[in-house]
């Protein structure tokens, strides 16, 4: 009867133990607080460190990043929505949708790369060299190779930004994306991946995407002008990826702490650390 009653407590205090780590995960979960960031797939490197070092000031504050990668166009509607509370895009919002209550701050900006997985690849490309491989014109490499071509979709910062490049350059994209049998890259991370597995492939990335996934991939110049950060710095390099933060029409208080740290000195460095030059933007 001693050892029953002795087993009994035993049990007893066994279960008050559990109930009180139950309670104790508990209130840790309710001191948990959450928010939601989506973006490009180029960002997602640059929003895991802005999110490890804010976990490391505010541990009790969670940041889902939404993968896979959203883009710029399915960020931004996403916050409209409120379906996200921040999202990250390499394009800045516009007129109608700010009247929507949207805000956006640009960040900072890098180098945007003509890239291939040629060997040896070319000494570079000129931009009327460029459209003519766009369009069909030229089909293959100096040795008889043919190019692979990887292009992004209408709405993608990359081709809005090409068809900014040159008149010919805007013409080109359209044939272009109306080409059969385009490698066509759903987002950053896919299109990165074709680029690197595509023998003789040829598109466009950006520096802090391929400087953050340390590909095997060769960067052109662009009419003689070197893709480098220094560069862009100087105004020698005019061809860059800008990269904007958006919220919606509501905030809540923990996601207004993210992006004030994410435009703060130290949100600042970090940005600098990974391939962008930073852009001048209201603290």
């Amino acid at each position: 009867m001693k050892l029953t009653a002795w087993s009994n407590k035993i049990h007893v205090v066994g279960l008050v133990c559990l109930l009180a780590v139950d309670l104790a995960s508990a209130a840790g979960l309710a001191r948990l607080q959450a928010l939601t960031v989506g973006g490009t797939g180029s960002s997602t490197p640059l929003i895991e460190q802005w999110t490890e070092a804010y976990g490391k000031l505010n541990p009790d504050v969670r940041v889902h990043v939404v993968e896979p990668p959203m883009g710029s166009n399915g960020s931004i509607r996403a916050v409209l929505a409120g379906a996200i509370d921040l999202a990250v895009s390499g394009k800045p919002l516009t007129e109608s949708e700010k009247a929507r209550g949207g805000q956006d701050w640009e960040l900072g900006r890098t180098p945007l790369l003509v890239v291939t997985g040629k060997e040896p690849p070319p000494p570079g490309l000129s931009i009327e060299q460029l459209a003519a491989i766009y369009s069909g014109k030229i089909t293959t490499w100096a040795d008889g190779s043919p190019i692979r071509l990887v292009v992004r979709s209408p709405s993608e910062s990359d081709t809005l930004i090409l068809r900014k490049l040159s008149p010919g350059m805007d013409r080109a994209i359209d044939v272009a994306l109306a080409r059969p049998g385009m490698l066509v890259a759903a987002n950053d991370l896919e299109n990165i991946d074709l680029l690197e597995k595509t023998p003789d492939s040829l598109g466009t990335t950006n520096l802090a995407l391929a400087q953050a996934q340390n590909r095997k991939l060769n960067a052109l110049p662009i009419d003689g002008k070197a893709p480098t950060l220094v560069a862009l710095r100087q105004g020698a390099y005019p061809y860059y990826k800008p990269l904007y933060i958006a919220r919606g029409p509501t905030l809540s208080p923990v996601a207004q702490g993210f992006l004030e740290f994410i435009l703060s000195v130290s949100g600042k460095e970090i940005l600098n650390r990974s391939g962008y030059v930073s852009a001048p933007y209201p603290p």
